[in-house]
């Protein structure tokens, strides 16, 4: 699936090597501004959200044989009363490479689902997304939008989808949209499984900033700065745990950015693994799993995270703490690694409590 090409914006340099110049070798196209990019790309987005409607009297009658699938047209002619997808939209704007990108976000229908994903999370969707083309006049200037005639990327049937390892306004868009009751079921005993019809069903429209910008994927056809509209079903979903240490994914944007990769808040010991991937956070020694707070049953395995530890109450929590008991010597000397990689967790004083832990130890 094309989504899932990229986990990032990366800055590029695109050669045009229909363009030589003299004999050197192709010619270096620059990037276009980002800013001015993401500028006329909100302009386009705003344009096609004005001036077309999905079928909103549909998803509220909720007839018996009703599919569940967003249709849009153009408000025109007949539909020249319908109310237009900008009065019907969320925004989401977030700064991504130094430039604010602005996401739209239609919620068609809310599923009934406990769990909200975010996008740090997996969720099972089908999905398809399309381009939104441009009508410019002999000046370049937009006259209308409209949507390609087919999708570039899409789902024959219902796929999981780590969404951190998807495009970023997708990931953004999908954040948020319930999933449905349950598993599939089989009512007919005849090996078709179908979804009640009570999943979240949306759309996200985003800009070419945080979608593929100048690289666009192989035989897709979309060409550079392309701006998508992604229609999606969330049938279900399911909290990420990357690294499987207790942590939830989206606890460990240590900045609250919304964002997994930065450099160096994301990435506490700076050993090019973020943290969300990184089962030992601050590689102090002491696996995070022994640094949090969890609920365990009767036979001491993991229920459900509860909270972070903090043993030297300095605000840092234990699993980003080099120094868990603010004695002035760093974890990694307060216990001793073995040939084998196992760690003998020494208690010098006897009472019980780890050196690492033990501020009078």
């Amino acid at each position: 699936m094309k989504i899932r090409n990229y986990l990032g914006l990366v800055a590029v340099l695109l050669f045009c090597t229909a363009c030589p110049k003299d004999d050197d070798g192709p010619t270096a196209i620059p990037l276009r501004d980002r800013g001015e990019q993401a500028a006329e790309d909100d302009a386009l987005i705003r344009d096609f959200l004005q001036t077309h409607f999905y079928n909103y009297e549909e998803f509220a009658a909720a007839a018996p044989d009703f599919n569940g699938k967003i249709v849009f047209d153009t408000i025109a002619g007949d539909n020249a009363d319908k109310t237009p997808l900008i009065d019907q939209v969320t925004t989401k704007t977030f700064n991504r490479v130094e430039t604010d990108q602005t996401i739209y976000i239609l919620e068609a229908r809310e599923g009934v689902g406990e769990f909200t994903p975010t996008f740090a999370d997996s969720t099972f969707v089908n999905f398809r997304g399309i381009k939104i083309e441009e009508v410019t006049d002999d000046s370049d200037n937009l006259i209308g939008t409209y949507l390609a005639d087919s999708p570039f990327d899409s789902t024959a049937n219902p796929i999981w989808l780590d969404l951190v390892a998807t495009i970023e306004g997708f990931a953004k868009g999908v954040a948020g949209s319930k999933p449905g009751s349950g598993m599939p079921t089989d009512p007919d005993g005849d090996g078709t499984f179908t979804f009640a019809q009570d999943y979240g069903v949306g759309a996200v429209f985003m800009p070419s900033g945080v979608s593929y910008y100048a690289a666009p994927p192989a035989n897709s056809g979309l060409g550079l700065y392309a701006n998508l509209v992604f229609v999606y079903d969330t049938l279900l979903a399911e909290q990420a745990d990357h690294d499987n240490d207790y942590i939830p994914s989206i606890l460990e944007d240590v900045n609250n950015n919304g964002f997994l990769f930065d450099d160096e808040e994301d990435n506490t010991d700076g050993d090019a693994v973020p943290n969300f991937r990184d089962p030992n956070d601050e590689n102090d020694g002491v696996i995070t799993r022994l640094e949090v707070e969890i609920e365990t049953d009767d036979d001491g395995n993991f229920v459900a995270f509860v909270g972070f530890l903090d043993t030297d109450n300095d605000g840092t929590p234990d699993h980003l703490d080099t120094d868990d008991d603010g004695d002035g010597r760093l974890t990694i000397n307060e216990i001793v690694i073995n040939a084998d990689g196992s760690v003998t967790y020494t208690d010098t004083d006897g009472d019980g409590t780890p050196d690492y832990l033990d501020a009078d130890s």
